[in-house]
């Protein structure tokens, strides 16, 4: 009889282990997770776009007033200068689409 007693504490244990984690996964499955949590109770503009100081800063902006700061953006000056020339390459871009607007010059 000592042996089946024996036996049977294991095989309990493990029904116990077994069945509690089947609850768990249960319970995470029907309640909101944190990221849920979070973005019902903050605004849309202040989630969409990542960490922000200003209610309506850009990702370029935070890089151009944080850049020299260690920590907060990764390879600030490289970033700083990537903007600057996509600046110059959409100002190019505009210029050559005008010029391809406008009619050519008849002779």
């Amino acid at each position: 009889m000592s042996a089946s007693w024996a036996l049977l504490i294991p095989v309990a244990a493990l029904m116990l282990i077994v069945l509690g984690g089947m609850a768990v996964l249960r319970l995470q499955k029907t309640l909101p997770g944190p990221d849920e949590l979070r973005s019902s109770r903050a605004p849309a503009s202040a989630t969409s776009t990542g960490p922000q100081d200003a209610v309506r800063e850009s990702r370029e902006e935070f890089v151009r007033r944080h850049w020299q700061r260690p920590g907060v953006v990764a390879n600030g000056a490289t970033l700083v200068d990537l903007y600057d020339r996509i600046r110059a390459l959409e100002e190019r871009v505009a210029r050559a689409e005008q010029q391809a607007a406008s009619p050519p010059p008849h002779d």
